[in-house]
């Protein structure tokens, strides 16, 4: 499925390593094909290191403001 936006970047980006738990905060910026206009997203992640390998458990994005 193709994604609806493009010129997506990330800003602002701060990971915190707390033994087998990692948590990324940042700031992404993107256009929207259908109209053109810029959107912003804060976003939080979490991961768990399983194995020697890092999954993704958590992840959550919202508009500023909301």
């Amino acid at each position: 499925m193709p994604r609806p936006f493009k010129d997506l970047a990330v800003h602002d980006v701060k990971v915190r390593i707390l033994s087998d738990v990692a948590l990324i905060h940042g700031r992404s910026t993107y256009t929207m094909l259908a109209d053109g206009t810029e959107q912003e997203s804060l976003y939080t992640e979490a991961y768990q290191k399983r194995e020697s390998t890092w999954v993704c458990v958590s992840a959550c994005a919202i508009a500023p403001g909301t």
